[in-house]
């Protein structure tokens, strides 16, 4: 997890210094890509607070899914429906739903020590 955050705060710096411009007409697939990517690292931290993190597992899930929005995308383009829609939908979703889990685990950790601290009631202090 370490390695992700570092190589993101390099992706950002060098995206800040150096000019580089996107064409219009792939700007929905930068987006899914930023999606994607967005995805797979909040999914890959709520496994690793879990326990359950693998890396072949992150890997194939970040190219599977990526292929699979690119190509609904590519699809939504060439019948002129706006299928990239759907898809900023769907991504959206799991984002939020992987951060609430992680909420829920520290929100359950947090209150679980407080609690631990407090809920220790000895017969001498009624």
């Amino acid at each position: 997890m370490l390695y992700s955050l570092i190589g993101l705060v390099i992706g950002i710096v060098v995206g800040i210094f150096l000019p580089f411009e996107i064409a219009p007409e792939y700007s929905r697939y930068t987006a899914i890509i930023i999606l994607v990517i967005l995805d797979s690292l909040i999914g890959a931290i709520r496994a690793q607070i879990k326990g359950e993190f693998n890396t072949l597992n992150f890997v194939t899930g970040f190219l599977f899914y990526g292929v699979i929005a690119l190509f609904f995308i590519y699809l939504g383009n060439k019948l002129n429906i706006d299928l990239y829609l759907a898809v900023i939908i769907v991504f959206v979703f799991r984002i939020l739903s992987n951060i609430g889990i992680i909420r829920q685990f520290y929100f359950q950790r947090f209150f679980k020590e407080e609690k631990g601290r407090h809920s220790t009631i000895r017969s001498e202090d009624l």
